[in-house]
């Protein structure tokens, strides 16, 4: 009979979610939203006849987790029995002394990986499961530093937390960095892992990142989530991604080069998340609204107006505003003005020539120059 894993990581449990703008009881809901995650990823796995769940860390974010969210969890997995819940600790909800991984009283059907180095742990008949913990939050060792396994005959996978450094997405911390390679070197037919919040399916490299079940930033797009995992009876593996999220994020450009007025603004603005909220059900939707272009000078953005526009005229959870747009100057009108508009102009002008060569002084002057202008036309810079 094959042997069926549902592998899901990074599910973040209690996160705030500021950095998304949520507050109040739209924080709560992504909360309660990360939870209904883990119901639904436990009805699939029930579903698909698992026999056995794998969580690759993070689990939950240890400095806001309390024990209630302890008793949640242990709640749940019980409630999956008989399948097996196998825990591997990340940087997020480190196996420390006061964890919830410590203090919580786990169901006999839960096994806890509790050292910095990988273990074996016999799922079947030829079948063995190697897991590891973060024992630290910036703990740096090499999951894959261990001698080679497989000598039995039987098939092995390793389950962990860490960053495959070949394709670390830019600006992702360094967390059990490891390299694909090795993977296949020491033996494992799959590395099941959890740290990068974008899905990667990559059997060539045997190596599976589910992606966070609910997206957490707005450059979380795209397919995420539980993967299922076979190994057959000839030990070959394969790999099924489930579709479960019930939120989602994006990332929306709007183009104001010519908006002559602020109504013209906030017209584009709801164009452009109207579009994007076709994505999914807008009550669960975030987008992020990108302004770009340049933007007649005496037109002053109000970035709070637009975003409360946006995101009811489209009905969604979330809008939130970001202003990559330039104020469209022409250099020549304004120094042949003959009023102090003129005089400033020419003076930076003649400023910006004599540093020439000089990029970080060029960049300092050129945005004098911008809101200058700006707000020697009236307009009020300070709220851009």
């Amino acid at each position: 009979m094959p042997f069926r894993i549902l592998h899901l990581a990074d599910l973040h449990l209690d996160r705030a979610f500021a950095g998304m703008g949520c507050q109040g009881d739209l924080a709560r809901r992504r909360r309660l939203g990360l939870r209904e995650a883990l119901r639904r990823a436990g009805d699939a796995a029930r579903s698909a006849g698992c026999d056995a769940v794998t969580v690759g860390g993070d689990l939950y974010e240890h400095e806001r987790a309390d024990l209630e969210t302890g008793r949640f969890l242990a709640e749940t997995f019980a409630s999956w029995r008989p399948m097996r819940v196998l825990l591997a600790p990340g940087n997020h909800d480190p196996l420390l002394p006061d964890s919830l991984y410590a203090r919580t009283e786990w169901p006999d059907n839960v096994h806890l990986f509790q050292t910095a180095r990988l273990e074996p742990l016999v799922l079947a008949d030829g079948l063995t499961l190697w897991g590891l913990a973060h024992l630290d939050p910036a703990w740096r060792g090499d999951p894959l530093d261990c001698a080679p396994v497989g000598g039995d005959g039987g098939v092995h996978l390793a389950l962990f937390h860490g960053a495959e450094m070949g394709s670390r997405p830019d600006g992702k911390s360094v967390h059990g960095p490891f390299d694909a390679a090795r993977i296949a070197e020491r033996g494992f037919a799959a590395a099941l892992s959890g740290h990068y919040h974008r899905r990667r399916l990559d059997p060539a490299a045997r190596l599976v990142y589910p992606g966070s079940p609910e997206p957490l930033t707005f450059d979380e797009d795209g397919g995420r989530g539980p993967v299922l995992v076979t190994v057959d009876e000839r030990g070959d593996v394969a790999y099924e991604p489930l579709a479960l999220n019930a939120w989602w994020a994006l990332t929306a450009a709007c183009d104001l080069t010519g908006a002559g007025s602020f109504g013209s603004v906030l017209d584009r603005a709801v164009s452009a998340v109207r579009s994007a909220a076709a994505s999914g059900p807008p009550e669960r939707g975030m987008v992020r609204l990108e302004l770009q272009g340049e933007l007649a000078p005496e037109v002053t953005l109000d970035l709070p107006s637009i975003e409360v526009h946006a995101r009811e005229a489209a009905g969604l959870a979330s809008v939130q505003v970001r202003d990559g747009s330039e104020p469209a100057l022409d250099l020549g009108a304004a120094a042949a003005d003959p009023t102090a508009r003129g005089m400033f102009t020419r003076q930076v002008l003649a400023s910006l020539d004599a540093a020439a060569g000089d990029a970080e002084e060029q960049a300092v002057l050129a945005d004098a120059l911008r809101y200058g202008l700006q707000a020697l036309g009236g307009v009020e810079v300070g709220l851009r």
